[in-house]
């Protein structure tokens, strides 16, 4: 095999790194696998058998021996809500948490071991709980904790008392403050617009503090092998990022979409999340045109994306259906009508924005393919053209499926949330509050590639890990739902959707998500070969070694480069 090389000479540069001995797969058009490539600044130079970028080595060059190991793109996470994700890092990890004895000894346990903390943020828990299963053991230190979904925060009467709630404090738009239905009064649990309520009242936290978190989590990030993510977010956030990039601290690419809402906050409070306010006028429209004037393209870092938040989640009833639930009266919620959300698309895409819209219900999918529509209707092509996504998809009508392609809108999943799908038994809630077709009809990402559409997959952190291996999983093991088609992806199409597509809908596809010259180096290698021995449980896929921008960022424990 001929090795690949950007430019030919007789005695070619010695490269600054060299991976050897492994199971390169590029993810070019081809597909190819290879053994071997090479790396001079942070561009990939060359890739070929050993022998060929072996030529290549010098006296100062660092070898990597894979040992038979996968080697991968770095991973492109497709929806990360960054600095979210980071708070979770330092607060407690409710993820096993069950019932009340057990949030009780989780929470406990870490106010005791964190005298310091004036709050307690944590999240990942899936169970009903109320204020009074936290009040015995968080005394007078106020505690905020998120859902495992994101939807829905819990707070203890501290943490209410402290943000001003009251039984008589109204629910906000599209979102809801529970209450107790004996008494009246508020039980703790904020869903979905309604967590602004709460969260409004933790402190503002510094610049230092602010950079620290970015730190943990890209560190989380390279020990996933994720080089690149698409991060939801506040346009506080972006000073940060761009900060640490201008003194060369920022080792993560960050492309930014940020929420459309008007008002945006001017500092960055922890847990600021979902927009409660979604009229969005020409006028803030000029506002976020300034900020992506502040903040220019570069190799680190974009601002060219914007959020919409059309609906909930279909545990909540708050997921917009086009028929009824199965279990109660209710089509779920939107955030705009149709005329509203057709009027914010088409203005953004006459601007170049790119636009995501949070879709769950298949009315809400429909909605959003039907924005996507009318905008390349009413506007001429933007000049770099369109790449727009429709994220989640837990439930599409089949109708809508070969629309995505037809409008080239990107299918963007996590797929670790369809883990309910796998199982024979469908005792998820899914399946009792959708009914068995409409729920076999979610998460179609087979359907949908298969008609010609294009797959970006992430995580959803923290919601989710940002590890893939669980995620990859899910995808791979797909059961059949019959007469539903198969939705099951081979090992190559989940790779491709965390790479070379998933490079293809942030506009990086020139630059990232594959292994070829001239390329940025951004490389995983595993501590297996992912093709002999694909992920099969949700057990975390385990990384050796990250390289990001022709450095190694991550070297797990007792990995040595050459043995």
């Amino acid at each position: 095999m001929a090795v690949a090389l950007g430019l030919m000479a007789a005695a070619p540069p010695s490269a600054d790194l060299i991976v050897v001995n492994g199971k390169v797969y590029t993810a070019d058009a081809s597909h190819k696998m290879v053994s071997a490539l090479a790396v001079r600044g942070n561009r990939i130079v060359a890739t070929g058998t050993d022998k060929e970028i072996e030529k290549l080595q010098g006296a100062k060059t660092r070898v990597i021996n894979a040992q038979g190991h996968s080697v991968l793109p770095g991973f492109i996470d497709s929806h990360v809500h960054m600095l979210a994700g980071a708070e979770g890092l330092e607060g407690p990890n409710l993820s096993g948490v069950r019932n009340a004895a057990q949030l009780q000894k989780v929470v406990g346990e870490f106010i005791a071991a964190h005298p310091e903390l004036t709050w307690i943020r944590g999240g990942g828990f899936y169970a009903d709980f109320t204020r009074h299963d936290l009040d015995p053991v968080t005394g007078d230190k106020p505690v905020l904790l998120m859902a495992g979904d994101g939807h829905s925060m819990l707070a203890n009467t501290k943490a209410m008392k402290l943000a001003g709630i009251t039984k008589d404090t109204p629910s906000p738009a599209g979102g809801e403050i529970a209450h107790d239905p004996v008494t009246g009064e508020p039980t703790g649990v904020f869903l979905e617009t309604a967590q602004s309520l709460v969260q409004r009242a933790l402190p503002v936290q510094t610049t230092a503090d602010l950079e620290r978190m970015v730190r943990e989590a890209t560190d989380e990030a390279h020990k996933a092998g994720v080089t690149t993510i698409v991060n939801v977010g506040h346009p506080p956030e972006l000073a940060i990022y761009d900060g640490m990039r201008r003194r060369g601290e920022l080792k993560l690419r960050i492309h930014n979409a940020l929420w459309l809402t008007p008002g945006s906050p001017t500092e960055f409070r922890p847990g600021l999340g979902f927009p409660d306010v979604f009229t969005f006028s020409e006028q803030d429209a000029d506002v976020f045109e300034g900020i992506r004037r502040t903040y220019p393209d570069n190799e680190l870092m974009t601002v060219n994306m914007v959020k919409i938040m059309m609906d909930g989640v279909i545990e909540s009833h708050t997921a917009a259906m086009l028929k009824p639930y199965a279990d109660e009266p209710g089509v779920g919620e939107t955030n705009y009508t149709p005329a509203e959300l057709n009027r914010a698309i088409s203005m953004m895409d006459r601007r170049g924005w790119q636009i995501m819209t949070h879709a769950l219900g298949d009315r809400a999918v429909r909605m959003a393919l039907d924005g996507y529509q009318v905008a390349e209707t009413a506007n001429p092509a933007p000049a770099r053209g369109r790449r727009h996504k429709i994220e989640h998809m837990e439930s599409v009508d089949p109708a809508d499926i070969p629309r995505f392609a037809a409008l080239g809108v990107i299918a963007s999943f996590q797929t670790a949330h369809a883990g309910g799908m796998n199982d024979p038994q469908h005792r998820g809630q899914r399946w009792r509050y959708l009914g068995y077709e409409r729920s076999a009809w979610g998460f179609p990402w087979k359907s949908i590639k298969d008609a010609g559409g294009r797959l970006a997959l992430g995580s959803d952190w923290p919601v989710v890990s940002l590890n893939p291996g669980y995620a990859m999983s899910v995808a791979l093991n797909r059961l059949e739902n019959k007469p539903i088609p198969d939705q099951k992806l081979t090992l190559t199409e989940i790779l491709d959707g965390y790479t070379r597509d998933g490079a293809y809908t942030i506009f990086e596809d020139k630059r990232l998500g594959s292994l070829e010259v001239g390329k940025l180096a951004d490389v995983v290698i595993l501590a297996d070969d992912i093709f002999a021995k694909p992920p099969s449980s949700g057990a975390d896929l385990v990384v050796d070694q990250t390289i990001f921008d022709g450095q190694v960022v991550y070297r797990r424990d007792g990995v040595a480069d050459r043995k």
